[in-house]
């Protein structure tokens, strides 16, 4: 199943509309971290130009948690959540490599279960896990 018809099936699922300018959205966003007006640029080529609009459908993805809002280095950005345990609406590890400003991700449920399961969390419920890592490509000599 092509992953954007994950994100459709989820709000068929709930009787909820799925728009062209929706479709659109979840379109751009796909591999993708952008900030608002970049989606705002990438929707325009599309035809899609109200920036209520835009503002709306983003508040009301991220309330279904489809979309997720960033926060990295004082600029928010958006991203597709996907249903798995490895990245969700509520549990994210990005690296910003910082000689490009391009974050990528890490997908792997082990290192959620580690941190878990370390002794400090043992008598909590975790509900999410969101790491941010700064970084930079290793000078060669």
């Amino acid at each position: 199943m092509d992953s954007k018809e994950v994100y459709f099936n989820k709000l068929r699922k709930k009787n909820l509309r799925i728009t062209d300018s929706r479709k659109a959205m979840i379109d751009v966003l796909e591999n993708n971290h952008l900030t608002f007006k970049e989606i705002q640029n990438a929707l325009a080529k599309r035809g899609f130009t109200n920036v209520s609009t835009i503002y709306n459908n983003l508040d009301f993805l991220i309330e279904q948690k489809i979309v997720v809002e960033l926060y990295i280095n004082d600029t928010k950005y958006y991203d597709l959540a996907i249903d798995n345990p490895m990245h969700n609406a509520d549990s994210h590890i990005h690296v910003v490599l910082k000689d490009t400003n391009k974050i990528n991700e890490i997908n792997n449920t082990d290192v959620f279960e580690y941190i878990k399961n370390t002794p400090e969390l043992k008598d909590l419920h975790v509900d999410y896990i969101r790491i941010t890592i700064g970084a930079r490509k290793k000078k060669t000599y």
